[in-house]
């Protein structure tokens, strides 16, 4: 279940989301109480409801959780239900629907009216006006995007306007005779939030701008800044090792590339997290992008390529990293 708007109100609920695929696992801890929301779009047995419930009780009390309480959201285009699904709402406990059109709950007559206070928060979310409109909140806003955004431009303006654009972009490129030759290891970090002149700046911060907003809440702040982060570091190493030009090298595109590899990995394997990607688009966006780099003068295309296979490596391991947790 890939609604923003539901997504969004969970989390300022307090939820986080534990699971990402059907079922979609929201869960809030309260002392040795958990309350866990599973979501989704798909048809669903009563069998596998009741399945899943029992493990993750079995689950959340190996973790010291007393009373665990389960709801189960099945989410609807509209009102027009099928039959199994209403016969849903009389075998389940806790069983609702929502509707996306209505963007509201819908519980029959022997289920409970109110859980956790989700209802509550629904309405709270539906007397929002115009920034019921915002694609995030303050919680859910792509600050780690703008903070990164802020941080090259300022590595790039503050120099030019104080006259020292040579001497910051000497001391901080990329270069295998500083780095393995001088041992200059700060300067695989450092050259990642330098640029060679300003269209190259905008260039690259518009494509973080672009895929930051999106990329951000869909990984989340921490594992988003980490695939940022080592992508670019791992592209700047390929870049000593391949390339080694005697110049050096700058730019984020590097880590934006990782941000391009973690896509990627995203719509071949993850495919329920970005379910309004289209695989061929991203990758075709993943080939042009490295084909440009090859038929432009002066592109390290080493760092391009290693922060893509670095994001799109990262992606894959961090998430069987969680569901092995789950």
């Amino acid at each position: 279940m890939t609604e923003q708007y539901f997504i969004r109100m969970m989390l300022d609920k307090g939820y986080r989301r534990e699971w990402d695929r059907e079922p979609y696992i929201f869960t809030r801890r309260a002392g040795q109480e958990c309350y866990v929301v599973m979501v989704s779009d798909a048809a669903v047995s009563w069998n596998g409801i009741m399945r899943r419930r029992q493990e993750l009780t079995a689950y959340y009390r190996t973790q010291g959780i007393e009373h665990v309480y389960h709801l189960y959201i099945m989410c609807r285009k509209d009102a027009m239900f099928p039959t199994e699904t209403l016969q849903l709402t009389e075998k389940v406990p806790n069983f609702w629907i929502y509707t996306r059109d209505q963007r509201r709950f819908w519980q029959y007559e022997h289920q409970p009216v109110e859980f956790d206070g989700l209802n509550a928060e629904l309405e709270k979310h539906q007397k929002r006006s115009w920034t019921d409109k915002l694609p995030f909140t303050a919680r859910t806003a792509p600050w780690v995007t703008g903070t990164l955004i802020i941080l090259n431009c300022f590595c790039f303006f503050y120099p030019v306007l104080t006259g020292n654009y040579s001497t910051w972009v000497e001391n901080g490129m990329n270069s295998r005779t500083y780095v393995f030759g001088m041992h200059q290891w700060y300067r695989l970090f450092t050259s990642m939030f330098l640029h060679g002149g300003l269209e190259h700046l905008l260039n690259n911060m518009l494509v973080l701008l672009l895929m930051g907003v999106y990329l951000e809440p869909v990984l989340g702040k921490i594992k988003y800044l980490l695939i940022y982060i080592i992508s670019g570091l791992v592209g700047s190493v390929l870049s000593c090792v391949l390339w080694g030009g005697t110049t050096g090298s700058v730019g984020a595109s590097g880590a934006i590339f990782g941000l391009s590899g973690a896509m990627l990995a995203l719509v071949l394997f993850c495919r329920e997290n970005v379910s309004q990607l289209s695989p061929r688009r991203v990758v075709f966006m993943c080939i042009a992008s490295l084909y440009n780099g090859f038929t432009s003068v002066g592109v390290d295309n080493a760092a391009h390529i290693g922060g893509m296979v670095a994001g799109f490596v990262l992606v894959i391991i961090t998430n069987k990293i969680h569901k092995k947790c789950i």
